[in-house]
Order: structure tokens, then C-alpha cells, then sequence
């Protein structure tokens, strides 16, 4: 059994991204065979083995042509035959199964490379852009496609099902696997001291993720306008950089919360986990917009939750299956300000209360381990591979 794994980066920074990374570390840990193909990298050969990262990545998929891929007329179809230039000659006679850890809309030219090498095709699917393009001409009709010849697919969420089949209107093979964690590398007690006497007094909330929209930093931070006179001396700090940026730093100096809200930027992942550490109450958010950005799962709950730290949540997306409201956090209404204030307020007047979410946030993130995700896609391997 040799596995060819697509997907469209391995920067853990983002979801996508941080999946691909830990999934392949977990799989070559158990002596899976494998290859992950990615788009072409400046200062990678067409074949390599890094040194974090054993195992084979040929780096020969097309890289994107900035606004072709979302376009519709010439420019859509300028795309769609300038990436299949590369797909059609990828040899794929030594593989048993094609992988494709990515949607729309490379997923498209996956399946269509799997059908022409007659190779079995799984696919996974996990927020926006396994959704959205179902509503959108002519993305829908090659997404689809993709879904169509998919032996199944792999879903991060019920919520990420239930919408493929709402929106997809028909009846797909679709299994529900959620992402993973890894649990050792978030629950190991690292130093913290130095930031400690930075916030010394401080009451820590936390969000990790880009500044865009859909991430709901700006329901926080209305939230904490109006609790800030009960809690003083809260401490709001915001770990990530993106295109919302401007539009939230000006909303905290327009509330008036420059002493409660800091902006760090990125973080590098050593300094990341200091901050899950550090906080008393991970703090994340996000909504379900109308164009059906949402979020998917959320692996951030889980490496909250391997750091012991207790969740407020918001109901949109595939929350549900990431936190476990009333145990291993609150859940607030979708863009709910005075219910996201309300669940703060809850668990910074209990330290019980967020002792107990946080002991079984860390259960929760231990049956997440990577460790034990990846057999349940090895599984379906073996019975693809029959």
C-alpha cells in the first residue's frame, strides 16, 4: 500500500496547513508509505526529504495565479487548463490510493489525476471551501465532480457534512473524522516566568488565529468593552496578523480598551504555546457568514484544551465538535456580544469552574492526539486498498 497525499502547503500557521503538517508526521510514525506532493516552492528541488520532515514531498503541483482561481469566463478557464498542464503528466503508476487533504480548487484536478491512473480517490472536507463553492458558478459543478468521484468522503465535522449534503443536494458517502492535536508538544509545562512579570497581576484572555473576519476577534473585543469596569485588570491579547487588523485595532482604540487589548502579532510556535499557557481563559469566537465562510472544526480548541485552559466558544461552524459545551467550555450564541460577555464573566467569577473545564479540555485533547486520528484514516487505507 503506497499512499499519494495532495495537498496545498505544510505553514502550520493556518488550519489547512498545520493539518497536513501533523497529519504526515503521524503517519510516518507508523510506517505508512507515502508521497506528499505540493505546488512548486522557491529554493525546494522537484524531490526532497527535509530534515523535520522524513519522508518524500515532490513539490511539481502548479503555484496559484493570484484572482484566476476565483474567477469566472476566460479568466476561470485559463486557470483550469494552466494547472492541468501539470496534473496530466503526474505519474501515479506506483501509488495504490490518492489522498487530497484540500477543496476546491485544486480538488478538482486531484480527482480528475486519480480517474485518469484508474486509483482509488478519498477526499477530505473541512469548512469553507469544502461549502461555499457549492453556491458559486461554475465552481459547484467541479466540486461536485470532485465529490462525486470520491470513494468517500472525509468530513472534520458534522457540521461540514450536514452542509456538503444541504448545499451538494445529494446523499454523498461521508464520514466524520475530526482534526488532531499534538497532545505532548501542547501539555508539556514550559517556562512561562518571563511572561508572567510582563502581565503580572493580569487576568489573560487569548485568541489564536488570522485577523479576518469570519474569526469574530471583534465580538471579543466589544464583549470585553463591556465588562472591562468589573474586571480591571483583564488583559486581552490577540496572537495572529491578517487583513483585519486595521479595522481591529481602531475599533479598540474607538472603545477605548488600549490598556485591556495587545496586538502580538505572529508568534513562533514555541512562544505560542508559552501564551496557551499563560492564559486563564482561551477566548475564539468565530461566525457563520452568508457566503458560508465558517469555521470547520477548530484544532486551536484542542491545543487550548492540551494546555488545560478552558474554552468561550460561539455556535457557528463545526464549534460543537471541537468544544464540548459545559464541560470542556461555554458556548455563546452565534454573534451573540452580551452572551460572549456573559460566559467570560461566568468562568473568570469561578476559579473551580475553569480548573474542572480545564482538566477535562485536556481529556478531551488527549483522545485527539494525532496518535490515535491517524489510525482512523489508516483504517480507511486498508479498506480502500483491498
Amino acid at each position: 500500500m503506497k499512499i499519494a497525499i495532495f495537498s496545498f502547503d505544510f505553514d502550520r500557521t493556518f488550519g489547512t496547513g498545520n493539518f497536513t503538517y501533523e497529519y504526515c508526521q503521524a503517519l510516518y510514525k507508523r510506517g505508512i508509505d507515502f508521497v506528499l506532493f505540493l505546488p512548486q516552492t522557491p529554493g525546494e528541488g522537484r524531490s526532497t526529504i527535509r530534515e523535520d520532515m522524513p519522508y518524500e514531498i515532490r513539490y511539481i503541483l502548479p503555484k496559484p495565479i493570484l484572482g484566476l482561481s476565483d474567477s469566472k469566463g476566460p479568466g476561470w478557464a485559463i486557470w483550469h487548463w494552466y494547472i492541468w498542464q501539470y496534473f496530466k503528466i503526474i505519474d501515479l503508476s506506483e501509488f495504490t490510493l490518492v489522498h487530497c487533504l484540500i477543496e476546491y480548487p485544486l480538488s478538482f484536478m486531484i480527482a480528475r489525476c486519480a480517474k485518469k491512473n484508474n486509483l482509488l480517490f478519498i477526499m477530505n472536507a473541512y469548512g469553507t471551501y469544502a461549502v461555499a463553492p457549492l453556491i458559486q458558478w461554475p465552481a459547484k459543478y467541479l466540486l461536485k465532480w470532485s465529490y462525486d468521484q470520491a470513494q468517500e468522503i472525509i468530513a472534520i465535522s458534522q457540521f461540514t457534512k450536514d452542509k456538503i449534503q444541504e448545499y451538494a443536494k445529494k446523499d454523498y458517502n461521508i464520514s466524520v473524522i475530526h482534526g488532531g492535536v499534538n497532545f505532548s508538544k501542547f501539555a508539556n509545562q514550559p517556562n512561562v516566568a518571563e511572561l508572567k512579570n510582563r502581565y503580572t497581576n493580569k487576568r489573560i484572555l487569548l485568541t489564536v488565529g488570522k485577523l479576518i473576519p469570519r474569526k469574530g476577534h471583534d465580538l471579543v473585543i466589544y464583549a470585553l468593552a463591556k465588562i472591562k469596569d468589573k474586571y480591571p485588570n483583564v488583559k486581552y491579547l490577540i496572537v495572529g496578523d491578517g487583513k483585519h487588523e486595521g479595522f481591529l485595532k481602531k475599533l479598540v482604540k474607538d472603545l477605548e480598551l488600549g490598556k485591556q487589548v495587545e496586538f502580538l502579532g505572529r508568534v513562533n510556535d514555541t512562544d505560542i504555546i508559552k501564551y496557551f499557557h499563560l492564559c486563564d481563559i482561551y477566548v475564539h469566537t468565530p461566525k457563520l457568514s452568508t457566503d458560508l465562510k465558517f469555521e470547520g472544526f477548530g484544532i486551536v480548541y484542542l491545543e487550548a484544551g492540551a494546555c488545560g485552559k478552558p474554552i468561550v466558544a460561539a455556535a457557528a461552524g463545526g464549534v460543537r465538535d471541537a468544544v464540548v459545551d459545559g464541560q470542556t467550555g461555554l458556548i455563546a450564541k452565534n454573534e451573540d456580544i452580551d452572551d460572549i460577555a456573559n460566559k467570560i464573566s461566568q468562568l473568570l467569577d469561578n476559579d473551580s469552574l475553569r480548573q474542572q473545564m480545564g482538566e477535562a479540555g485536556k481529556a478531551y485533547a488527549r483522545e485527539h492526539d494525532w496518535s490515535n486520528i491517524v489510525n482512523k484514516f489508516i483504517d480507511k487505507y486498508k479498506q480502500y486498498s483491498r
